[in-house]
């Protein structure tokens, strides 16, 4: 909570003002054209409002980039304007920045265009975005200057008779520019009002950890490691300038369509492919408090920091115990420190699901939840949301085991913490967003220990299909929400995105875009693929040697094909097997009600006899024979259904094999139906589930 904050426009104050005279205590600021609808495009508001934006509305006729004609046209956009006041400001501050006054923004384009074209990329996003409807996090899509943008929230401070007394609670964009005004509704797109121009100054994850006092020691950690800086380093890397993509395929330029779940909608290919990182920093009193070592004490400074992560890890990997090269991923520091960081761009809210599907979740079954595999090599976590009061789900946990238990009925199992993912609010002033990911704060040590490997990942680890790759999640396709008709919004495309790749076939593969208000996938986002399609999928691994059952979601529709399962093994993971073993006979997915085919054995739970448990655990183990389950009962549809009682989800077990941990698979999903190009699969999930987990009446779950 601030208490120099000074609100840099009178319309601001005047909010302020108003908000504190009527309550007096924290409630939301006031965002005076909330949801009205004006009638106008963006740029015909702006021009309605010159003493607010004459200023900016030459930054934008001024930027090569077309913004202006954008502005007045059809089109979903979203931006956010800056007064009159700020361009003043940002017009100083870069006077400063480059050795010469600029007075007027006439004055900047002179002598920088190119700042110019920035300033107004940085405010613009090619798609509509409602505040309002934003919980604390990241928004969903880069601004059009390729920049993540975030939104925290902060309260304003009146001193009265020396007393501070809260009065207005304020949104952030990207913790420094307050949004004064939000949501003016246009015919293309939102309108949103800030009091400073937005910060587009790049760096590195890795400049903000050096530059942060408070985590010496973490950053230390990633240079010693080789992580941190210099060719083939990871954390250096941002974007692969040999990926291509025709101008016709991207935004809304694009003409490829897809049919899926008897939808039709556009696809959108990701323009450009970026390598980016979610680093989980942990702050120097953090570690020296968390971090015991044998002997008893605390960890005091990076040394003892190694000879912590020595004893942890090679307990866990006694054959690396001796390799003392801190820059090989086998090293016992390089795996402390390269745990703490996950392939991808994520925020803290995005890692499961949004607010509204979110509740659809039975957690006395389980948290919303899902596995990630983490820089280090052949490690996954586990990252779920707590369910905290009136159906709220707002805290995410690292490597959790709830109470909820691990997919066994009457778990009364061990409970662990883990690390809670502090949100951008509760990191103050902190620089999080960087040109090549997020960092995020964490409340304690992340270690891939027994503990972890043996008992919390000891459970049925569902993944969510668009986890799959960090391609789906950097580029924002997974978990990407829209309102309205699914054929007015279009999906993410890709080709061969990483862990994923095509042996033959002609096919278009989109993530598709998530309903708010349905959820007949699991976590409401989905995969969709049509065509000749012969894909190979790269699995996450398995946390120990064991007897694991690996099973596959198969969503039925008239409109899907029959499809062959293989599984392929290597050794490396630098090379694709070539050996691949059928996992059983083709699945014909042409039926949209399982309960009519007899190869699966489906029935309703409500059919059979509601009370009548026997009769239906009877039903489950013959599907479990057939080598089929129902859906899952720990989610519900929108309409109030329980995945288990929708006739066209279902789970394929496609086999029970003992798998190694150091072990690469491999899944290929091959469409087999001859003669037709239009045939779709609707990937949803996979399923590792441990012995010890599908031998305990895991049915239902």
């Amino acid at each position: 909570m601030r208490t120099d904050r000074l609100l840099k426009s009178a319309r601001t104050a005047f909010l302020a003002a108003a908000a504190f005279c009527l309550a007096g205590c924290l409630e939301e600021q006031h965002p005076g054209t909330y949801y009205t609808f004006s009638g106008q495009t963006i740029a015909s508001e702006l021009e309605r409002r010159p003493e607010d934006f004459s200023e900016f509305i030459k930054v934008l006729k001024l930027a090569s980039n077309n913004v202006w004609q954008e502005l007045g046209t059809y089109g979903e956009h979203t931006l956010f304007a800056p007064y009159n006041a700020c361009i003043e400001e940002f017009l100083k501050e870069r006077s400063e920045i480059a050795g010469r006054e600029y007075k007027t923004v006439e004055d900047l384009y002179k002598y920088e265009p190119k700042v110019i074209d920035t300033l107004a990329a940085t405010h613009l996003m090619d798609i509509t975005c409602y505040v309002g409807e934003m919980k604390a996090g990241i928004f969903p899509k880069c601004n059009m200057n390729d920049k993540y943008l975030t939104l925290s929230f902060d309260s304003a401070i009146n001193r009265i008779n020396g007393t501070d007394t809260v009065y207005s609670l304020l949104r952030c964009l990207n913790k420094f520019s307050h949004i004064v005004e939000r949501d003016d509704t246009c015919t293309n797109g939102v309108l949103h009002t800030i009091d400073k121009c937005i910060n587009f100054k790049g760096s590195y994850v890795y400049d903000l950890l050096e530059s942060n006092p408070e985590t010496y020691m973490f950053a230390e950690a990633l240079k010693l490691t080789g992580l941190s800086y210099g060719k083939n380093n990871l954390l250096s890397m941002w974007k692969d300038d040999t990926y291509k993509i025709g101008d016709d395929s991207v935004g809304t330029k694009t003409k490829v369509k897809i049919t899926a779940a008897g939808t039709a909608y556009p696809v959108s290919y990701w323009a450009e492919k970026k390598t980016c990182y979610t680093v989980f920093a942990v702050k120097d009193e953090i570690l020296k408090e968390k971090c015991v070592l044998k002997n008893g004490n605390h960890v005091a400074n990076i040394e003892d920091l190694m000879q912590y992560a020595k004893e942890v890890y090679d307990e866990v990997f006694p054959d690396d115990k001796d390799i003392t090269d801190l820059t090989d991923r086998r090293n016992s520091f390089n795996r402390f420190i390269s745990y703490h960081i996950l392939p991808f761009a994520c925020g803290p809210s995005n890692f499961n699901t949004n607010q509204l599907i979110i509740t659809t979740f039975n957690a006395g079954i389980t948290d919303p939840e899902d596995y990630f595999e983490t820089l280090s090599p052949r490690t996954l976590m586990r990252i779920s949301t707590a369910k905290t009061g009136n159906n709220q789900y707002d805290k995410v946990y690292i490597n959790r085991l709830g109470t909820e238990g691990d997919g066994t009925v009457d778990y009364e199992g061990p409970y662990f913490d883990g690390a809670r993912i502090l949100g951008l609010q509760e990191s103050g002033d902190i620089q999080q967003v960087a040109d090549n990911g997020f960092i995020l704060y964490v409340d304690n040590v992340l270690l891939y220990d027994k503990t972890t490997r043996d008992r919390i990942l000891n459970r049925r680890l569902r993944i969510d299909c668009a986890t799959l790759s960090p391609d789906f999640i950097t580029s924002g396709a997974r978990q990407n929400y829209f309102t309205g008709s699914a054929s007015n919004r279009p999906g993410f495309g890709f080709r061969d995105a990483t862990n994923f790749s095509s042996i033959n076939g002609d096919y278009i593969m989109s993530v598709r875009p998530v309903n708010e208000t349905t959820s007949y996938a699991y976590e409401g986002d989905g995969i969709d693929i049509q065509g000749n399609f012969d894909i190979c999928i790269k699995l996450p691994p398995v946390p120990y040697d064991g007897t694991w059952q690996l099973r596959l979601s198969m969503r039925g529709r008239r409109e899907c094909g029959i499809v062959q399962v293989y599984l392929g093994t290597s050794a490396t993971g630098t090379q694709e097997p070539t050996d691949w073993e059928p996992l059983g006979i083709p699945t014909d997915l042409r039926c949209e009600d399982y309960s009519e085919d007899p190869t699966v054995g489906w029935k309703k739970d409500s059919d059979i006899g509601s009370d009548d448990l026997e009769a239906i655990d009877a039903v489950d183990k013959a599907m479990k024979n057939l080598g089929w389950m129902k859906g899952p009962d720990s989610q519900m549809t929108s309409d109030g259904k329980s995945h288990r009682d929708v006739k066209h989800m279902a789970r394929r077990i496609l086999m029970t094999n003992y798998l190694r941990a150091n072990t690469h698979y491999y899944l290929r999903i091959k469409q087999i139906l001859q003669g037709i190009d239009s045939a779709e699969f609707l990937f949803d999930y996979i399923e590792f589930v441990p012995k010890k987990v599908y031998d305990n009446n895991e049915d239902k779950h």
